[in-house]
């Protein structure tokens, strides 16, 4: 298998993709950084051995990936990487004004172009589209529950959009504001769904991981014969059995699909890093094979975008 050329473009949360790519071994090699020069990205780039560069046009011909960890300030990056030849992992959330021109640009130039949502690859929310899809296979979801924040909605919209089809028919409207949450209910894919969301204020929006936030994200997936709950990004998975339902006496009421009992910090950046892995092991393996990820297609990168933009204009 030849090793794939890896450029990482932002060292913020771009650290998360070196480690991933480090930990990839002798899979890629990493070619350097693209960052603004500063003095936190040159320790970075020291830290691993390799050049910063601050410009496309200074880029080294033979790049075959980028992780563009930049955030929608990083659109014509992006654009630039993909006019290049240099297939592209771009980091959440994405504009479908951005997102569009560089799907366009992508299909043009025979390049593969992949959003990593991220969240979804991490190991609970990976246990809990498991659990919901088999639910699923026996009878569909009657319902959705969920909390998030306008930080994660994208990364929720991404999990959710895993077990449908299509989200449409699709009909939101806010039916609450008591600050900090506002809350959305309405139909995706036919199925009733609440939303309480807890944004921050535009005049003071919160940063990532801001202790202000209550919450990172539930989920709450309802099926006749139970519920099936992703308690937070870090699980746990509870399935409790619906006790109207046909239960045996000696059925448990309640049951743990998923948990992590030794689960820290550390572990957790290690689940994170490890989930990074994951989202560039999926698009080197488009690239060499071709085939394309259900949850990397057009329609779906599209029909996520888009409901996040509008359920952010709700907010």
């Amino acid at each position: 298998m030849n090793t794939l050329k890896a450029l990482v473009c932002g060292t913020n949360y771009g650290k998360i993709y070196l480690e991933a790519i480090r930990l990839g071994g002798p899979c890629y090699k990493l070619i350097g950084v693209l960052a603004r020069g500063s003095t936190a990205s040159q320790l970075v780039a020291h830290r691993y051995g390799i050049p910063i560069f601050r410009d496309i046009e200074d880029l080294p011909p033979g790049i075959d990936f980028a992780c563009a960890a930049m955030g929608n300030s990083g659109s014509d990056v992006v654009m630039g990487l993909l006019s290049r030849g240099i297939h592209v992992l771009c980091e959440h959330p994405q504009n479908s004004n951005c997102l569009l021109p560089a799907l366009d640009l992508a299909y043009s130039r025979n390049v593969c172009f992949h959003m990593n949502g991220h969240f979804a690859n991490l190991e609970a929310a990976t246990a809990f589209v498991h659990f919901c899809r088999k639910n699923s296979d026996v009878t569909p979801a009657r319902f959705f529950h969920v909390t998030a924040t306008d930080r994660s909605l994208y990364a929720v919209i991404d999990i959710l959009r895993r077990l449908m089809v299509s989200f449409k028919p699709c009909e939101l409207h806010v039916t609450s504001r008591l600050p900090p949450f506002t809350t959305i209910q309405g139909y995706l894919e036919g199925t009733p769904i609440t939303l309480h969301v807890q944004n921050s204020d535009k005049q003071r929006p919160l940063p990532d991981g801001s202790p202000e936030y209550l919450v990172d994200h539930r989920i709450v997936a309802g099926f006749p014969s139970g519920t099936l709950t992703l308690l937070s990004m870090n699980g746990p998975v509870i399935w409790n059995a619906n006790l109207n339902h046909d239960t045996l006496p000696n059925d448990p009421i309640f049951s743990v699909a998923y948990e992590e009992r030794t689960l820290t910090m550390e572990r957790l950046h290690e689940q994170r890093v490890l989930a990074n892995l994951s989202a560039i092991s999926a698009l080197a393996q488009n690239i060499r094979e071709q085939v394309i990820p259900p949850e990397q297609t057009r329609d779906y990168l599209l029909e996520v975008s888009i409901m996040w933009e509008n359920l952010g204009a709700l907010l």
